[in-house]
């Protein structure tokens, strides 16, 4: 079949030519000109965009692609900024695949909620808002906690909490919240799920446990994760898979964000995707699932080949060390064999200055951990945080990150 990738990822998980076979499957791109390098040779027409996020000029690239190598018959764009365009490709080229409508219950905040509270899920309060006035009132009447974020974002880049009472005029001054959700800030262990869904079928699924939250790490704080068993992880596994049918998820991955309050699991947020920072590697290597590769292969019409996967009885988790913005690495020291259950690491290298761009790929450090309880894991991560040693030093004014070459 004819394949149109929109592509804006530069890991290893770009390498399309593990998963496509280029001859078999006449393969076309969308992309920017520094990911060119990766597209493999056999790509069949490649067509380049300055910016991803112009989907306008997106759309217009895929059209491009189209008339050189003929009709697609199946468009994927995996990142979760990209998951709104492919549909807009797929409608206006009439290529079969999730169209705007049903992909809005996995981008926008507002519909997901929408749909999940219309079936008795537990979500937090929320309100549309396109002012700082409207976001002022949601909070006088809730009295509580308040989180804004907006509506398609995610990795909680732009979300702010206001404290009750807080002055909500003077936290959000100079902040555009135009096309913004305000929401009930709900106290509790924050959980997510991953895993990949096929015709209604979940096929495999893990409920991990985060140390501090996404919402922590944009804000300098070290994010960690832990895979669990047990009653209080089946019953969020339970939660997170009624939440995918009722949105009307059939054959993807997902990651799925619950948190666990006095009330029972409530509903976060959720992606049809895979989960960012360290989630498919954690799996690959701990688990032999290859997310990423799978979800493809069904986006295919074809059968995963990883799943359901080994070690099922083992946990995994991870640990991010967020970007020191403005600083250039000196030294830092490998936590390799400092505990048994840190298997991999991912460090900066000496030299490199961090501009505040690295998302969730270059970090001041990236650990990966496998074991046979989640305590050990949980411990295995608070010593790699607290005995982690590593000297910055202020950047020139304007320097950005040395090449890693």
């Amino acid at each position: 079949m004819r394949i149109l990738l929109i592509n804006r990822w530069d890991d290893e998980f770009a390498d399309y030519g593990r998963y496509i076979d280029h001859h078999e499957h006449p393969t076309s791109y969308v992309t920017i000109p520094a990911h060119a390098p990766l597209i493999p040779a056999g790509a069949r027409h490649v067509e380049l965009v300055a910016d991803m996020n112009d989907a306008e000029e997106v759309v217009a690239a895929a059209g491009r692609c189209q008339h050189a190598a003929g009709a697609f018959e199946r468009v994927l764009g995996l990142s979760e900024f990209d998951l709104l365009t492919a549909a807009r490709v797929r409608e206006t080229y009439e290529v079969p695949g999730r169209d705007t409508d049903a992909t809005l219950n996995f981008r926008d905040k507002q519909r997901m909620k929408e749909v999940l509270s219309a079936t008795g899920a537990l979500v937090p309060r929320y309100r549309s808002v396109q002012s700082v006035a409207e976001v002022a009132a949601f909070a006088a009447e809730l009295g509580r906690d308040v989180i804004v974020k907006p509506r398609r974002g995610a990795a909680s880049v732009g979300c702010m909490l206001l404290p009750a009472g807080a002055d909500v005029y003077a936290m959000l001054a100079g902040v555009d919240v135009g096309d913004y959700e305000a929401e009930e800030f709900l106290h509790g262990p924050v959980w997510h799920v991953d895993g990949l869904i096929q015709r209604d079928e979940i096929l495999c699924s893990r409920a991990s446990r985060y140390i501090n939250t996404c919402y922590d790490f944009m804000r300098g704080r070290p994010l960690g994760s832990v895979v669990h068993s047990g009653g209080e992880a089946e019953e969020i596994t339970t939660f997170a898979e009624r939440c995918l049918r009722h949105l009307g998820l059939r054959n993807s991955a997902f990651h799925l964000e619950v948190i666990q309050t006095s009330a029972g699991p409530a509903f976060l947020e959720v992606g049809a995707r895979v989960g960012g920072g360290e989630i498919p590697f954690v799996f690959r290597d701990v688990y032999g699932i290859d997310l990423v590769g799978d979800w493809i292969r069904m986006e295919l019409g074809q059968q995963p080949r990883t799943v359901p996967g080994r070690n099922h009885a083992e946990h995994a988790g991870f640990l991010m060390i967020p970007e020191a913005v403005g600083q250039r690495v000196v030294s830092r020291v490998s936590m390799l064999g400092t505990t048994r259950e840190l298997y991999a690491e991912v460090l900066p290298t000496v030299g490199h200055v961090f501009d505040g761009h690295g998302g969730y790929d270059t970090l001041l450090g990236r650990f990966r951990y496998r074991g046979s309880t989640a305590e050990a894991i949980e411990n295995a991560i608070r010593l790699t945080r607290d005995r982690y040693v590593y000297e910055l030093e202020p950047a020139a004014s304007g320097e950005g990150p040395a090449s890693d070459g």
